[in-house]
This record gives C-alpha cells, structure tokens and sequence, in this order.
C-alpha cells in the first residue's frame, strides 16, 4: 500500500488551526483531509488485492469499496469505516458447504444459509457471473446455461467457496498501526484507530 510521506503529513499538519477543529473531523479540517487520503489509501489497496485473487467479474464489488465519509472519536479510539455490498465477506472468508462432495470447513467462514438480501436470486447472480467471466456451458454436461448455473449453485451449497482474504490481506495490525501513526502525529495525541468491517 502507498502510504503518505512524512513531507505530506508535515504539510497538514502545518494547517492545523485549533485544536478543537482537528480532533472533531469537521469536513475541510487537517484531520478530515488526512483521513480521506489514509481511507482511499486504505480502498485502493483493498482493490489490488481483490484483483491479486483473480476475484474480479463484473467489478461491482472493486468499484462498490467506498471509504467512509464520517469519523467517531471515543476517548482515544478513532472509529472509521468502509462500505462494501455485504457479498464481501463471501469473497473474503469463504462459505462453508452443507457438506459432502470435497466440502473441507474453513475456520471463520459463515456457513452456507439464507442468501443476503438482494435485488436477485442465487441462481441470477451465477448467471450473470458466468457472463461477466466468459464461462460458457459444456454441452455434454450441461445443456443449456442455465442448467449450467444450476449445477455450479448445487456444487457451492455442497462444497462451500474458498476464502481470498483480500479484505483480511489489507486490514491488518500493520495498518493500524500506520494509521494510528500518522493521526497521532497529526493531532499530538496517540490515538488508535478502529477499522469497522463493512457487513457482518
């Protein structure tokens, strides 16, 4: 992950203002300004490892990572946030199977259940994966797409996904504690900061 130079942390921290401004985050403040380029630092890292895990189709969830617009500061704990659409979790930490087949559980993944709710059905959303990543039908095997979709749905709920810890790769006791850095030089104070995941 790119991170800030000492230059450019020295920079807004030569715009400091008052203090009371700095800590409260207020929008166009020192604090707000470094947070924004930390958080999209934060979001552009999420996005190469998403695409190091070869788990891109259609982009949405790349293009969906948004940093968050507000902070919380609660005594010393720096409290920000990234939003995801809630499949992220999926992609990260796998999806345990019903069991079967070569279903191997992975420790922290949710167990296959009750789709999130969705604007689309499980069985659209392979569809329109398939589209997105080319996936044609096999025709001695399935003979039509959507009998195609059907089968790798069958075989998910079975085996389960494996996890690509894009999200875990990047969210790590190293960026909080370079995040936690640089506020903390910012504002004069030592500060942690308190990444809140996007969906649970």
């Amino acid at each position: 992950m790119k991170q800030l130079s000492e230059a450019e942390i020295e920079a807004l921290i030569s715009n400091i203002g008052e203090a009371e401004a700095v800590v409260k985050a207020e929008p166009g403040s020192p604090l707000d300004e470094l947070l924004c380029k930390l958080m999209q630092e934060v979001v552009d890292a999420l996005i190469q490892s998403l695409s190091s895990y070869d788990a891109v189709a259609s982009a949405n969830l790349m293009q969906s990572m948004i940093p968050s617009q507000q902070a919380y500061l609660d005594g010393d704990i720096l409290t920000v946030n990234i939003t995801a659409p809630n499949y992220w979790k999926f992609v990260n930490y796998g999806v345990n199977g019903r069991g079967g087949g070569n279903s191997t559980p992975v420790t922290g993944a949710p167990a296959w259940g009750t789709q999130p709710p969705s604007d689309r059905s499980f069985h659209a959303s392979i569809m329109n994966w398939m589209r997105d990543r080319g996936i044609q039908n096999d025709p001695a095997r399935s003979p039509t797409m959507e009998a195609a979709a059907w089968a790798i749905m069958s075989k998910i709920r079975r085996d389960g996904l494996k996890p690509r810890p894009f999200y875990s790769d990047v969210v790590n006791d190293d960026l909080i504690s370079y995040l936690s850095e640089a506020i903390s030089t910012l504002i004069g104070r030592a500060i942690t900061v308190n990444i809140i995941e996007p969906f649970k």
